[in-house]
C-alpha cells in the first residue's frame, strides 16, 4: 500500500524491522477483530477478547483467561499458562526490573483505591471479599470445578468483592447456595450491575426459590 505523498524511492526501499510491524498492526486495526479469532502469537503475550484461549481455565492455577492477562501462549501445543501476579502459575521473563520491588505498594494502592470507590459509591447489597482460603477460588488438583461469576463466567481471584445470593438453608443462617456475582468497579468488573440493574435479587439463581 502506497503513502500518500510518499516517493517512488521511499516506497521501493526494503522497510525496516519496525516500519513493517507497525505497517502490519495499522492493518490488522483496520481489518474486523473477528478476523483474530484465532490468534496466532506464541509467548508471552497480553489476552484480547478474540484470544482463542480467552475465558477458558488455565490447566496450571484453574482460573478463566480474562482480557488484560499476560500469558504465555504455546500456539503449537495449544496450551496458555497466566504470568499474573497473585495466580502463582509461572514467572513473567519482563518482571524483576526495576518495577518489581513496588508490586507490594501498587497492591496497597489499589487496594486503597478499589475501598475509597466502594465507598463512594456503595450498593444496596452486602459485599464480600474473596479471602485467600475461599472456597470458591480454584484450588488445582483438587479435582473440583470451581465455580465463576454468574454474569460474566469468569472465575473468582482472591481480593475481589462479589455480591453473594443471600439464600439460607432449612436451619437458617449459613448460605445455601454460594452463588455470587462480581462487584468489584475498580477492577472493571460491574457485573452486578449488568446482572440486576434493579439492585435486588428475588429469586435464587440456583435453586429457583423465592427470597
Amino acid at each position: 500500500m502506497r503513502v500518500i505523498g510518499q516517493s517512488a524511492e521511499t516506497e521501493a526501499a526494503p522497510p525496516s524491522e519496525v516500519a513493517a510491524q507497525l505497517a502490519l498492526g495499522i492493518e490488522r486495526g483496520l481489518e474486523p477483530q473477528a478476523v483474530f479469532a484465532d490468534d496466532d502469537a506464541t509467548g508471552v503475550v497480553t489476552t484480547r477478547s478474540a484470544s482463542w484461549w480467552n475465558s477458558l481455565r488455565c490447566k496450571t492455577c484453574g482460573h478463566t483467561f480474562r482480557p488484560g492477562d499476560r500469558v504465555l501462549v504455546d500456539t503449537v501445543r495449544r496450551t496458555a499458562q497466566h504470568l499474573v501476579p497473585g495466580l502463582a502459575c509461572g514467572t513473567d521473563p519482563d518482571a524483576g526490573g526495576p518495577g518489581a520491588a513496588s508490586a507490594s505498594a501498587d497492591g496497597r494502592e489499589r487496594a486503597e483505591f478499589a475501598a475509597g470507590l466502594l465507598k463512594t459509591w456503595s450498593p444496596a447489597v452486602t459485599l464480600t471479599r474473596i479471602g485467600p482460603a475461599d472456597w470458591r477460588l480454584p484450588r488445582p488438583g483438587s479435582g473440583r470445578k470451581a465455580p465463576s461469576c454468574l454474569y460474566c463466567g469468569h472465575t473468582f481471584r482472591p481480593g475481589e468483592y462479589v455480591v453473594v445470593c443471600p439464600c439460607k438453608t432449612a436451619l437458617g443462617e449459613r448460605p445455601a447456595c454460594g452463588s455470587a456475582v462480581h462487584r468489584d468497579p475498580a477492577a472493571g468488573l460491574s457485573c452486578w450491575e449488568k446482572w440486576q440493574p434493579g439492585g435486588a435479587l428475588t429469586v435464587c439463581p440456583t435453586t429457583s426459590a423465592r427470597l
